[in-house]
């Protein structure tokens, strides 16, 4: 080639890609050459978008040719040697332009195989971005692979370009800068999203919606709790009755795949503790904020409602659509997923601070190439109900304090709350506790009915409660008894942490006597107990009067009685007549 034929097509080349850098990049900078173009020449190229901790390595795969008169064009990268990265000019000479979405990609799978006349290309590894999230970083006159490390494996980037090109007939360099936040457009055309993240987002809807509980330490040292509540609300734990339904939602993003990602996989299941058991009636997916409609369920997902290992449904999207443009190229709004769905708790409910747990999964690629492992992102709600007179640990043998917050007494008994020793518990003693004794416990809300029968140590034990007020009241003494007939109102009232763990809570008679326990956690295991203590202790006896002892119909008792009258009426016979007697002799 001439010394005037490769000045037009270096020119040309220039022109091509400056206008491909105007597709997708704006200057990043830019100077006029003192001397002919030359190897040294450098510009500073600008990567944005980036997170704190994200990595970027940048990986030539074009660049400048340089001869007596300067620059005189550009070198492809071997990978791509058979005009897979150029193009004709007017002139039908070979230029070079830019890469498209389908080449970036297959580069961006095996970048260090990235070679020019079999020699390793020139490449910057790890460059941090800096407190902006940009990466700036001065390289040679060419084009370059920007392969991005994220440091959340939520966040997925798909392979970008950036350039450092010649242009005022080889009198100035100018550099390019790219924004992973944007698409790769070539032509007008999007391919792809250049960065997405996914996520996972569990909670529960329909039901309280409680809030989490701010504590004031003074008021917890002194054995009462402050029940500010806070502003922020918490859906991800609540109180149920066994019998109860809940409405559940997991909310994640598809990520918007190059080709550099074989095979994605997408997917979100659930698993459900066995006190809990799904409605498989009631699971609904969306996708972009409208229901998937039948008709497309085919060609978007399929469902898994029999449970398998690490699960209780799966609902698994299609490779095909995972990497259909549709999706590749939607907005984060238009890739989100919904799931919703149902369940019942059932009488295999563990109950007080033994939680019953619901944790949603989402696994999906986030790694470039083939067979790559996928990544599990997980988000739990906690699910708890109630007991009086039960385990504070509910199940868990490790905790078997007995809570004490009814107890029956018969005549003469009483109840004595101790104070709370070193291990958070207090000593109750309890003298002439009384068996038998049948009791109600009446949701006041919902107008559920509970039964509780009083055992030998006078505890009655009412199981899967949900907090509320309820009306409390005997209804049938042990025999020997009367009735008491008063009526005791029970407050349950539970406090969460703000991942939905039960921080607290405490159960109230009659406006009065209350007990309330608190649980602190590991600072590192966000749902494991470290200890459980009684912050306050109030127990309210009930008791109950003997009836009066009067002999049965029929018993000794009678003929005593008998015997007795008759004695006194024959004395009073014989007593008359011998007054009688007396009077006659006179």
């Amino acid at each position: 080639m001439s010394n005037t034929l490769k000045k037009i097509s270096a020119i040309l080349m220039s022109v091509i890609m400056i206008v491909a850098m105007t597709v997708s990049s704006v200057m990043a900078g830019s100077h006029n050459l003192e001397a002919k173009p030359a190897a040294t020449d450098t510009e500073t190229v600008t990567v944005k978008g980036l997170k704190s901790g994200d990595k970027v390595t940048f990986y030539q795969i074009v660049k400048a040719e340089y001869g007596e008169t300067g620059f005189e064009g550009y070198v492809i990268n071997d990978k791509h040697s058979s005009a897979s990265l150029t193009g004709k000019d007017s002139n039908n000479n070979e230029v070079v332009i830019y890469p498209s979405a389908e080449q970036l990609s297959e580069l961006a799978k095996t970048p260090a195989d990235i070679k020019f006349s079999g020699e390793a290309a020139a490449k910057f590894v790890d460059v941090a971005p800096n407190e902006n999230g940009t990466v700036e970083q001065v390289l040679a006159a060419g084009e370059w692979l920007a392969v991005v490390t994220p440091a959340d494996a939520k966040d997925i980037y798909n392979p970008m370009v950036v350039s450092v090109y010649y242009e005022e007939n080889g009198s100035k360099i100018t550099s390019g800068s790219v924004t992973a936040s944007d698409s790769y457009s070539i032509n007008g055309t999007t391919s792809y999203v250049k960065s997405s993240s996914t996520n996972v987002d569990k909670k529960i809807t329909g039901g309280k919606a409680n809030n989490y509980n701010n504590y004031n330490e003074e008021g917890a040292k002194s054995g009462t709790v402050d029940r500010t509540i806070a502003s922020d609300s918490n859906n991800n734990g609540d109180d149920l009755a066994i019998g109860d339904s809940i409405d559940f939602e997991i909310t994640s993003t598809i990520p918007a795949y190059s080709t550099e990602y074989v095979n994605p996989v997408f997917n979100v299941y659930d698993l459900m503790d066995a006190g809990l058991t799904l409605d498989k009636d009631s699971i609904k997916v969306y996708v972009g904020g409208t229901e998937v409609p039948t008709e497309k369920v085919a060609e978007t997902y399929s469902i898994d409602k029999n449970g398998g290992e690490g699960y209780t449904f799966k609902v698994n999207f299609l490779q095909s659509y995972i990497e259909s443009a549709d999706v590749r190229t939607a907005t984060a709004e238009a890739r989100a997923v919904k799931v919703t769905y149902s369940a019942t708790l059932n009488e295999k409910a563990k109950t007080n601070f033994d939680y019953n747990k619901n944790t949603a999964t989402v696994e999906f690629t986030n790694k470039p190439g083939d067979n790559q492992k996928a990544e599990k992102i997980t988000d739990e709600t906690y699910q708890y109900t109630f007991e009086i007179d039960g385990s504070i640990g509910g199940n868990d043998k490790t905790r078997t304090h007995r809570t004490h917050e009814l107890i029956k007494t018969g005549e003469g008994g009483s109840v004595v709350d101790g104070a709370i020793v070193d291990d958070g518990w207090s000593e109750t003693t309890v003298t002439s506790p009384l068996a038998d004794a049948v009791f109600t416990l009446t949701n006041n809300t919902t107008g559920k009915v509970y039964t509780a029968t009083t055992d030998a140590t006078g505890y009655m034990n009412f199981k899967g409660l949900d907090a509320g007020t309820y009306t409390l009241q005997e209804t049938q003494a042990p025999d020997g008894y009367s009735l008491n007939s008063q009526k005791h109102t029970v407050k349950i009232e539970a406090f969460y942490n703000e991942n939905g763990t039960l921080k607290s809570y405490s159960i109230e008679i009659d406006g009065k006597n209350t007990s309330t326990y608190e649980a602190t956690y590991d600072s590192t295991n966000k749902d494991n107990i470290t200890e459980i203590h009684e912050k306050a202790v109030q127990s309210t006896e009930i008791k109950n009067t003997k009836l009066n002892q009067l002999p049965s119909t029929g018993g000794i008792g009678t003929y005593l009685f008998t015997i007795i009258g008759v004695a006194i009426m024959a004395a009073a016979a014989a007593a008359l007549s011998a007054s009688r007697k007396r009077k006659v002799v006179k």
